[in-house]
């Protein structure tokens, strides 16, 4: 009767360890569901000329300061030189956020691949596994936040860029070919 009793603990005991690996290894498919997600919205929506624009903007700036003599400055210029100036320093956090988006992504599967397998294969400290799948579960929630940021930071820089470039441009190479004359 003992040895009955003890197998039946047993079946209940692997029942509910593959229930609880099963649920365990669905919570790590769902967080590499979100980092493809993560990763498709920033891959459509990545801004490969970054540096150019920076460097466009900074050009831009570089040639009013230097050319614009005068003793007060429009108040229509003025703010869009600040938009401008604003727009252009947002570009250095973006290029870093987009390279920490990138890499956190990698690093992610690499650590959710990794539990999988110990879940799997029941390595390591199993009562911890529910500890670690939270502990990921925060960092895709922290790269999804940097994405967050990256995208709104692109949209400001784009719309502004998209404003202002081209008539910023043209007065700060107007203001030079008078100034050279």
């Amino acid at each position: 009767m003992k040895i009955i009793v003890g197998i039946i603990a047993l079946l209940v005991f692997t029942s509910c360890a593959d229930l609880e690996k099963s649920a365990q290894l669905e919570r790590i498919s769902a967080l590499e569901t979100s980092l493809d997600s993560i990763q498709t919205t920033f891959n459509e929506f990545k801004i490969d000329s970054i540096s150019s624009m920076s460097l466009q903007a900074y050009a831009v700036e570089n040639r009013i300061k230097t050319y614009y003599v005068c003793d007060t400055i429009n108040m229509a210029l003025g703010r869009k030189m600040d938009a401008y100036k604003v727009m252009r320093k947002k570009f250095t956090p973006m290029g870093k956020g987009g390279t920490a988006i990138t890499k956190g992504i990698e690093e992610e599967r690499i650590k959710l691949t990794s539990l999988a397998t110990d879940i799997k294969n029941g390595s390591g400290k199993r009562n911890k596994y529910n500890e670690y799948i939270d502990f990921e579960k925060e960092k895709v929630s922290q790269i999804r936040s940097l994405l967050n940021e990256y995208m709104e930071n692109r949209e400001y820089c784009l719309k502004t860029f998209d404003e202002l470039h081209e008539e910023l441009e043209t007065f700060s190479l107007e203001l030079r070919d008078k100034g050279e004359q």
